[in-house]
């Protein structure tokens, strides 16, 4: 594609974006050489790179590719035998690492086989180079460590030692009070890596040794004194020594680097191109992008210009199917440009490997993305506007093919109104008949003429605010637009004369053609607003239905709770007259047991008449008659229990009655008037005034209803996702958000759901767990995706009897 098409549409101010999202200098510098591809086959690859890494990103497991550098040119210098340095060496291990990290990062994923083929090319044996050079090597590059050898080590050792000991030597001596005097400072410093004292010239007796340099007056000498030069002589040695131990070690450390030239040039390519994948899916997740089907129609819906500000971008809708030509026409500053360039970047995204910022898009895979946008007068080139821009219609209608976009702003315009007009229609027309789509934006009225005439070729318009007469900045496909030219220049405060005037000589036919599509526009927006208006009654009415069914489920719940409530009541009562009548009945077989046998005792014994038998009779009776009045308690308790419910609520259908007096026991199964229907056993249906009937006691108590029971309801979520993503938000809306998600998959039957949390400072991650850990509905938290997720097992509340 030609370049200069892609800076119209602004790729450059594209890729300075991606190139902020990437994490390496390689990665960097593939962005800087994107452009879009017309093989159906690259761009299906890369947008299935750019689905996996947004995968990877929505999970928190996108590898850091922070310490990769381009050591491609440098391993291949070290290959012929150069040797590197440090700092050098630091970046080739730095690489290493974050490719061969990136590669065992991704091999444990599934689902990711675009990237996997990436990161394939990565050797992971190159890892012992990066450990032997970071043995070696300081981990900010400055220099090597002490312990790259043991040989390095102990020279080392000697130069701090030796330097110690010189650098005592030589205060010593000019710490000496004779010297004192003689000395022009009483430190020691170097001349020609030397270390020396700084003597006055006139005293160049006094301190025997070499004289190393002089100061620019003369007056100072720097004099190394002989008693320190053997010191100094094997200090230097050991410098040396120290100096060809290290340039050893950068060459043995540069050698593995250069046999593995072409190997770590590999692992820098997979690791630019995982680092290119990575940053179209960060950029495209930003803007919230849409996955793009590829196939021969042009639709975008909720299409936003990606350098505009997403929140405040209005949304156009281009659908557009198999057209060949489309003519946008409307007011200036009615954003007729933006949604040119919209719909061209749209597909250069879509064609670089990101998703394009829209909720739904189909595109074609054109072979060029011709545009002519803007002014292009040259001065220097003698070129008008007019000029600059048949100059480029020139090299389009040259380049475009049957795959070809092409986009035109105000064609064929700064001339002759008339010629223009006649320019544009003819060079539409050839334009629609050679390239896949053509899209232009036009004043003319001839022009929109020939949209509304032609097979394949169709009008939009934008529009203006028809109160406050600002642009709308939307596309309405079907109907061309008014330029509304004297309204805006009346709206910018030009003279209302010179306006009437103007509209004056204005042909009436036009006049009449703008009134027509002006009232056009006026039912368009009325009809657009009644729409607006039925969704939001609809809207609303559902909401009402649902706030009713609320309202009927929080009712029928009160009611289930006021019977059951009443039921478990009678079950304690139940419970508790039939243990007295058992503690009753028990004791009055005991006495009944007595009295026989006591009776039977006398009859042997003959008729008793002493009083003490006499006594002992009477107390007998007396304890028979007080357990036969329990026992009668007991049974009236029953007896009461076993008596109809009062209402504490209105019957409805479903519940279990009783008519006593009409000896009638079922289940209402229709309410109509002041009339039930109910239903018994054996199908039997008995109509009964509702005030003659009760609930029935009978069927709460041994839980076995004439007829169907109350049912219970509750709204579960279809669509309910098995994850959610907290990332971003505070501890507190995290709780609430886990809470409500689990109690909805409660509901759905869900055995399992996963929380991202990110790991980020941890409150999130803790406030999620901490929620989790108490939730009666948890069965089992588990941690997942390196502690930036965690998975939910989900079971149920525990009960006790």
């Amino acid at each position: 594609m030609r370049e200069h098409d892609l800076e119209l549409l602004e790729l450059p101010a594209m890729l300075a974006r991606l190139g902020a999202a990437t994490a390496s200098e390689p990665g960097a510098a593939l962005v800087a050489a994107l452009r879009p591809s017309p093989d159906a086959d690259v761009v299906r690859l890369r947008q299935q790179q750019t689905s996996e890494a947004i995968s990877l990103i929505e999970d928190s497991l996108e590898p850091d590719l922070g310490g990769a550098t381009d050591v491609s040119e440098v391993a291949e210098l070290a290959g012929r035998g150069s040797a590197l340095d440090t700092r050098t060496l630091m970046h080739v291990g730095r690489t290493i690492q974050a490719g061969v990290t990136a590669r065992r990062a991704l091999a444990d994923r599934v689902g990711i086989p675009a990237l996997m083929d990436i990161v394939a090319g990565i050797d992971t044996s190159l890892l012992s180079i990066a450990d032997e050079i970071g043995r070696a090597v300081e981990e900010d590059g400055s220099d090597l460590r002490d312990s790259a050898s043991p040989e390095l080590r102990r020279l080392r050792r000697l130069l701090r030692e030796g330097r110690g000991k010189l650098a005592e030597r030589l205060r010593k001596i000019a710490r000496d009070p004779d010297l004192a005097e003689y000395l022009q400072d009483d430190f020691v410093t170097e001349r020609g890596g030397r270390p020396v004292l700084a003597l006055r010239a006139s005293a160049r007796g006094r301190v025997p040794g070499i004289v190393h340099d002089s100061s620019g007056s003369g007056q100072t000498l720097f004099v190394e004194p002989f008693a320190a030069v053997d010191d100094s002589n094997r200090l230097r040695e050991a410098e040396i020594a120290e100096r060809e131990e290290v340039t050893r070690i950068l060459r043995n450390l540069s050698s593995l680097v250069g046999a593995q030239a072409r190997a770590l040039a590999d692992l820098v390519a997979a690791t630019a191109r995982l680092d290119l994948a990575l940053a179209c899916g960060s950029v495209s997740r930003s803007w919230r992008g849409a996955v793009v089907t590829a196939g021969p129609g042009v639709v975008l819906r909720g299409a936003r210009h990606p350098l505009l500000d997403q929140e405040a971008a209005i949304p156009i809708d281009l659908e557009l199917g198999d057209l060949r030509a489309l003519v946008i026409s409307g007011p200036n500053t009615g954003g007729k440009t933006v949604a040119l360039k919209t719909l061209g970047l749209a597909a250069v995204l879509h064609q670089c490997g990101l998703r394009p910022p829209a909720t739904e898009a189909a595109l074609p895979i054109f072979d060029a993305i011709l545009a002519d946008i803007g002014d292009e007068q040259s001065i220097v080139m003698s070129l008008s506007t007019f000029s600059a821009h048949v100059r480029n219609l020139v090299g389009i209608l040259e380049n475009a093919t049957r795959s070809s976009l092409v986009l035109l702003d105000e064609i064929a315009a700064g001339t002759d109104p008339v010629e223009g007009a006649a320019l544009a229609e003819a060079l539409l027309g050839a334009l629609a008949a050679q390239a896949r789509l053509t899209v232009t934006t036009s004043h003319y009225a001839e022009l929109k003429e020939w949209a509304s005439a032609t097979d394949g070729a169709a009008n939009a318009a934008t529009g203006l605010d028809p109160e406050t007469h600002e642009p709308l900045y939307t596309v309405a496909l079907g109907r061309p637009g008014t330029s509304h030219a004297l309204q805006t220049a009346e709206r910018l405060g030009l003279d209302s004369a010179i306006v009437a005037a103007a509209r004056g000589r204005v042909a009436p036919e036009r006049l009449q053609v703008a009134e027509l599509v002006a009232e056009a526009e006026a039912a368009a927006r009325e009809a657009q607003g009644e729409l607006t208006a039925a969704a939001a009654e609809r809207d609303e009415a559902g909401a009402a239905r649902a706030k009713a069914q609320r309202a009927a489920e929080a009712l029928q719940g009160e009611i289930e709770q006021v019977r059951s409530s009443a039921a478990a009541e009678r079950q304690r009562a139940l419970a508790h007259a039939e243990a007295e009548l058992t503690d009753v009945r028990t004791e009055l077989e005991e006495l009944r047991a007595e009295i026989r046998a006591a009776r039977k005792l006398e009859r042997e014994r003959g008729r008793a008449t002493t009083p003490a038998a006499q006594t002992k009779e009477a107390e007998r009776d007396r304890k028979l008659g007080a357990a036969a009045d329990r026992a009668a308690r007991a049974s009236r308790s029953l007896s009461r229990l076993d008596e109809p419910l009062a209402l504490t609520a209105p019957l409805a259908v479903g519940d279990p009655v009783v008519a006593a007096d009409l000896g009638v026991r079922g289940t209402i199964a229709e309410i109509v008037g002041d009339g039930a229907t109910v239903l018994g056993r054996g199908g039997l249906r008995v109509r009964v005034p509702v005030h003659r009937l009760l609930p029935d006691r009978h069927a709460e108590l041994t839980g076995d209803p004439a007829g169907p029971a109350v049912t219970v309801r509750a709204m579960i979520q279809n669509d309910l996702p098995d994850e959610i993503d907290l990332r971003g938000r505070t501890a507190q809306e995290a709780r609430e958000a886990v809470r409500d998600l689990i109690d909805q998959a409660a509901l759905a039957g869900r055995a399992e759901i996963r929380v991202i949390h990110g790991r980020g400072t941890g409150a999130v991650r803790k406030a999620v767990r901490d929620e989790l850990a108490k939730h009666p509905l948890v069965d089992e938290q588990v941690s997942d995706s390196a502690d930036g997720a965690t998975v939910v097992r989900l079971g149920g509340p525990s009960t006790s009897a």
